[in-house]
């Protein structure tokens, strides 16, 4: 079955859509999906809310080591999702933030948490003149600017919070306890699937879709080698081998593009089927949502 043949369906071509803008704008269990998950604990500052349909986590310090020497290699996925960073126009913290200074980052498209090394003061003082204004708020001062942009800001040396919510600013950012994305089981679910990875990118679709959640996470051990982890977590056990046989139908068919790929099912409560893709090493990593998307479509014939 040759995807490409038949052109591509509506539902596929929103999904690769949604992640290439998240992309260029990572409790209990086992290792990979405990409460000391670095990515479970990035998802874990951000509120859950189900018209949320796009999350991206990043550790940047982690890409930062591995494209060392080969920085270009890396550059589809080493940016944070936010649109923050993305902005044409020009950034409320002056210059006094560069994007190497924050090394991990979870965004959606209007919320974010990052963690790094910030001049606090000079950030802060970027913003008061930008017209921001100070109050308190949960975790410390609050800044916003409701006559502009929208944006509330917390600020540290340590971390930085922002969300575009008109309402009850930063509540994205400071969920109550058990309802972060942390707590969300089918992102659990999805995390375990991904296992360590220093990028995830998440899709959420609504019902009657049998593929609530979409990952893509990457893995790498060097520059020079980098593996794409592609999870779906599906509504039941049917859904899942029916999906796992459109994807070994793919690596068949488009050969050798998907050469070496390992499809397996983990069934239960909130199945999901998981597609390891090697490196090519002539592809940058990112490819499964940049140019070889043959993959991420099989969720059309489903």
């Amino acid at each position: 079955m040759r995807i490409t043949a038949r052109g591509p369906a509506p539902g596929a071509v929103a999904l690769v859509t949604v992640l290439l803008v998240a992309v260029t704008g990572c409790s209990s269990g086992g290792d990979e999906g405990d409460s000391e998950s670095p990515l479970l604990r990035g998802l874990g500052a951000l509120a859950e809310d189900k018209s949320v349909k796009q999350v991206t986590y990043l550790d940047a310090a982690e890409v930062r080591k591995v494209s060392k020497g080969d920085a270009k290699r890396f550059s589809f996925v080493s940016q944070p999702g936010g649109a923050l960073l993305n902005s044409y126009q020009a950034a409320p913290w002056g210059r006094h933030l560069k994007v190497t200074q924050i090394d991990t980052a979870v965004d959606t498209v209007e919320a974010g948490h990052w963690k790094g090394s910030f001049d606090a003061k000079a950030i802060t003082g970027s913003l008061k003149s930008s017209g921001y204004t100070r109050s308190d708020g949960d975790g410390g001062d609050v800044w916003t600017d409701s006559g502009k942009s929208g944006v509330a800001f917390q600020v540290s040396e340590d971390e930085i919070s922002y969300s575009a919510k008109d309402s009850d600013p930063l509540s994205a950012v400071n969920p109550e306890k058990g309802s972060s994305l942390a707590d969300n089981k089918e992102y659990r679910r999805a995390a375990e699937c991904l296992g360590d990875v220093y990028r995830a990118d998440f899709n959420r679709t609504t019902s009657p879709n049998p593929v609530p959640l979409a990952a893509l996470g990457q893995r790498a051990t060097s520059g020079g080698e980098n593996t794409e982890v592609l999870c779906f977590v599906v509504k039941d056990d049917g859904t899942a081998e029916r999906l796992a046989a459109e994807l070994r139908s793919v690596v068949s068919a488009e050969a050798p593009r998907f050469d070496g790929t390992k499809v397996t099912v983990e069934k239960g409560d909130r199945p999901f089927v998981r597609a390891v893709v090697p490196d090519t090493a002539s592809q940058r990593p990112g490819r499964l949502i940049a140019t070889d998307i043959e993959l991420w479509m099989t969720v059309a014939d489903l």
